[in-house]
């Protein structure tokens, strides 16, 4: 079988691990600590850290870290805090303007509540079913929440029924979580379809419109169950929650009537 890190055709590629941070210095050891567990049956893997005009030592603390553990981490830095839609688009063309073809992108929370060991079974999946995007979900058999209030459980649950009745994506019931991987083809299609126009969305609901973007484009998509920890958080969040809600029922709003229009 085929082993992570590994094409088809025999080249290597590397897995680069794009981190959207404001004032995470708390996490990064923790989260760091994860990636290195699993570092050796992923391949090749580099850290791309955004740190977002943070405060504290994110961005010092991600350098430090990485040293010790022997990981390969770059840290990009927004001089002032511009949200999680300009640094996850910091990222993604960062990566794209660095990568080779063949290269995978994961994005993922640098507040240490998603695991980082699902990713070789992420990886697995893409690879073995040519896969354009794949997506950690709290929805699929075996997922679940720890740690977070019944109140924002219900959105989030709310959100996913909502989504897969306006804006359906075969192989897709999470929407808004940040955990993806995308094989870099698919970014680069997305891309050049949408230019400026990719990154209209400054805060977290990014992540959808990211998805219901790349749903024009017909991606292979699938799902694996992840546990959201959210009970090893060590940062307070930076998500507001009600203006959150807003942009998210904007943007299926928008979606709905370009629809039937």
């Amino acid at each position: 079988m085929k082993q992570p890190g590994q094409l088809l055709s025999g080249w290597c590629y590397l897995i680069w691990i794009v981190l959207p941070a404001y004032n995470e210095a708390l996490s990064i050891e923790p989260l760091f600590s994860k990636f290195a567990e699993v570092a050796n049956d992923l391949g090749a893997v580099k850290v791309l850290l955004v740190d977002d005009g943070s405060s504290d030592a994110t961005a010092e603390k991600a350098e430090e870290v990485g040293k010790q553990l022997s990981l390969p981490v770059e840290v990009v830095r927004h001089e002032v805090n511009s949200g999680l839609g300009r640094a996850i688009k910091t990222g993604l063309t960062t990566f794209l303007s660095r990568s080779k073809d063949g290269d995978f992108c994961c994005t993922m929370d640098c507040d240490n509540t998603q695991p980082p060991k699902l990713l070789k079974e992420m990886l697995t999946l893409a690879e073995q079913n040519n896969l354009d995007i794949v997506v950690a979900s709290r929805y699929q058999r075996g997922s679940g929440v720890k740690g977070l209030s019944a109140f924002r459980v219900m959105l989030s649950q709310g959100a996913s029924v909502l989504f897969q009745a306006i804006a359906p994506i075969p192989g897709i019931k999470d929407y808004t979580c940040g955990y993806r991987l995308y094989r870099r083809s698919f970014l680069e299609k997305l891309t050049n379809t949408y230019g400026e126009q990719l990154f209209t969305q400054e805060g977290f609901s990014c992540m959808a419109d990211l998805l219901l973007k790349s749903r024009r484009l017909h991606p292979r998509a699938a799902e694996v169950a992840m546990l959201l920890r959210y009970d090893e958080k060590l940062g307070q969040s930076k998500m507001k929650v009600l203006k959150t809600i807003g942009l998210t029922l904007d943007l299926l709003f928008k979606h709905l009537l370009e629809r039937v229009s």
